[in-house]
């Protein structure tokens, strides 16, 4: 047992080590695998670059046949990424971008890719050849600076910010106005992810938009639009700042730029050209300006190229590009900023036209300028430090004013909804109280002025009912109390014709017998219209509704027809929720009903049903009979009071059952063929 346990153990360890090896190995090999990806994603990007600036390089081709020159300008400025040069016998005419520096430039061999270290980049160039003319297409791959580059920089007046924003971008910022900002803005998106996550619960708890209450939309509204303003307000106030102090810098950029060319001019008053002959004499004089106005500045000659440099050994190392910005030497204005790449850093120059006194041009004046993107970044901090906790304190503002505005609209809104729910026209205090004069108050002006109609509709209504009840059943009354009476009038008449005669006394005893009867029935249409006036109100308990159905089917048993009775079901001890005393009225009204619509048919049979379902909360009573069955155009009537197919009756005792059925929160309904008719009454259970 124990060789077993060792023999497992070290079996263990070895999987363990097996498969942390693996696991490593698998790591080295993902890390290989995305090296590669990289690479390949980089050499794609850089085909795609180079095949780009073939095709541009043969539309510039195609210009310098045509002698284009604005086509070459438009071409050449297509991309930022791709930079060209031109040169005519040697000399350089034109050059798209004067970012890159290299103290001398060659041609290894034309229409074919080659790198080429510049001394600030490492770039892939071409070079192509039309007539006179040579075209090169630079493409920078990774650009960097010397550690004597840096030092030479460093004893400029405008390059050396450079390289102590460069320095400072790795040091954590100040912790006031940031640590402020930040503070402010987590506090600002919890309470907004705070509001869409409440937004998104009740969204999906009604599901749908469309099914929130107004309160919550009200409220999603207005947070809603106070977020796009938030937004929209922080957005624009950031750009707003950094565009301000950028306008603000090269204002005063451009201003010190006149400067030193008033000053320049005033040195060079009665100078008709520039050239390398004055060139010693030029930089002493930019040194001088430099000191005062603390700023490096260049002169170049109307070719484009330097003449003159308060730190020229910046061109002497080839840190700086010997050439003008092309869109300062081939634009038409006097004065203009533009960009200028060092390295991977960027800068901003002045441009001026360096005048004599009479204000003939000699050439250009930069005057190069850095403009920080921490003193940036530190003025937008100072900015949102003191405008968030405003918004902070809107923000809660809008909450509750969200809060208030939809419980104030609302409310009036719910209030007609709640009195509309139960509306009584007999109540006097169904008008709603608002007591503003806006849409609400008209609202709720116009539903008081409804319900007071109503209300009046209603009792003329009711009133015009209760007349036309009446007449109905005042003509009902009188036809069925007309009915028996005729004959009773003629076998009156006829026994005063009679009276003294012999024949009297025999017509007499028939004449007692007739009216009796007549009496008698009129008696039950007294009865019947008492009955359906006078009805009690359904009392609902527990009756044995199998012994009240028993009991109703012997009752009726003994029809002067003989039609036989069935009854299929328990005799007692099923209970339902009915009416005790009514509910037998109900059977035995319906069991007549279909002895009388049988007839004299010898073959007459009804049914009586009680079925049990214990799955079903109802108890289902059928009574049917094999009568004519009821005519489809009278079905509609069946349960109107006062409707009668038959020649005696007043046609209330159905409508009676109905009444006493639904009370008993039950259901009466009825199938009807030429076979026959069977009434369902459903009960339910207790």
């Amino acid at each position: 047992m124990t060789k077993k346990f060792k023999i497992a153990c070290k079996g263990t360890i070895f999987f363990v080590i097996l498969q942390a090896k693996m696991k490593k190995v698998c790591q080295i090999l993902l890390f290989i695998l995305l090296f590669i990806l990289a690479g390949c994603s980089q050499s794609h990007q850089l085909r795609l670059k180079e095949e780009r600036a073939e095709r541009e390089l043969e539309e510039l081709q195609a210009a310098l046949i045509n002698g284009n020159a604005d086509s070459v300008w438009m071409i050449s400025q297509q991309s930022d990424d791709i930079h060209y040069i031109i040169s005519h016998a040697g000399k350089v005419i034109f050059w798209s971008d004067n970012t890159l520096t290299a103290p001398n430039i060659y041609v290894p061999k034309y229409n074919e890719w080659y790198d080429f270290q510049f001394t600030n980049a490492i770039c892939r160039c071409m070079w192509r050849r039309v007539d006179d003319y040579q075209i090169e297409a630079i493409i920078p791959i990774k650009w960097e600076l010397s550690e004597e580059a840096k030092r030479e920089i460093g004893n400029s007046f405008s390059y050396r910010p450079l390289l102590q924003e460069s320095n400072e971008a790795d040091n954590k910022p100040h912790m006031s106005s940031r640590a402020q900002v930040r503070l402010y803005f987590i506090l600002t998106l919890l309470a907004f992810l705070a509001i869409i996550l409440w937004g998104i619960i009740l969204i999906i708890r009604a599901r749908g938009y469309r099914n929130l209450r107004l309160t919550y939309k009200i409220q999603f509204t207005t947070l809603f639009v106070m977020l796009i303003g938030y937004i929209s307000v922080f957005v624009v106030a950031e750009m707003y700042i950094r565009n301000h102090y950028r306008n603000r810098q090269e204002q005063e950029l451009k201003q010190k730029c006149l400067f030193i060319q008033t000053a320049l001019q005033n040195l060079y008053f009665w100078d008709f050209s520039l050239s390398s002959v004055n060139t010693e004499g030029l930089n002493a004089d930019l040194r001088d300006l430099a000191y005062v106005y603390g700023t490096d500045i260049h002169v170049y000659g109307l070719d484009g190229r330097l003449i003159g440099s308060s730190t020229p050994s910046l061109f002497q190392y080839r840190f700086l590009s010997f050439y003008l910005a092309p869109e300062v030497m081939f634009s038409d204005k006097h004065t203009m900023t533009s960009y200028t790449r060092m390295g991977d850093m960027r800068y901003l120059s002045a441009y001026s036209d360096f005048v004599n006194g009479s204000y003939i041009q000699l050439g250009y004046i930069a005057v190069p300028s850095f403009i920080s993107e921490r003193e940036v970044a530190q003025e937008v901090d100072a900015f949102l430090a003191r405008l968030l906790p405003l918004f902070i304190l809107a923000l809660l503002a809008a909450v509750i004013f969200s809060l208030g505005l939809s419980h104030a609209i609302v409310a009036p809104i719910k209030a007609v909804a709640d009195q509309m729910s139960n509306l009584s026209f007999k109540d006097p205090n169904a008008h709603v109280s608002y007591k503003d004069n806006d849409e609400i108050g008209q609202l709720v002006s116009k539903y008081n002025h409804m319900v007071d109609e109503l209300a009046l509709s209603s009792r003329k209504l009711a009133q015009s009912e209760r007349e036309m009840a009446w007449r109905t059943m005042a003509r009902q009354i009188a036809h069925e109390i007309n009915n028996p009476l005729t004959p009773m009038k003629l076998t009156v008449q006829q026994l005063q014709r009679l009276k003294g005669t012999d024949k009297f006394d025999t017509q007499f005893d028939k004449a007692s017998d007739m009216l009796i009867e007549q009496i008698d029935n009129l008696s039950r249409i007294a009865t019947s219209f008492s009955t359906f006036a006078k009805q009690p109100q359904v009392q609902i308990g527990e009756v044995d509704i199998a012994q009240k159905l028993t009991a109703s089917v012997a009752l009726c048993a003994n029809n002067p027809q003989q039609i036989p009775i069935r009854y299929f079901g328990q005799e007692q001890g099923l209970f339902v929720l009915a009416d005790k005393e009514q509910i037998g009225q109900v059977f035995t009204n319906i069991i007549r009903n279909a002895v009388q619509a049988i007839g004299e048919n010898s073959k007459g049979d009804i049914m009586v049903i009680l079925k049990n379902d214990p799955t079903k909360s109802e108890v289902e009573i059928a009574i049917s009979d094999n009568g004519p069955g009821i005519p489809l155009d009278i079905q509609p009537k069946i349960f109107l009071p006062n409707f009668t197919t038959k020649s005696m009756g007043a046609g209330l005792g159905l409508a009676i059952s109905k009444n006493i059925v639904e009370g008993s929160n039950g259901r009466l309904t009825f199938e009807t063929s030429k076979k026959g008719t069977t009434f369902f009454i459903y009960l339910q259970k207790v």
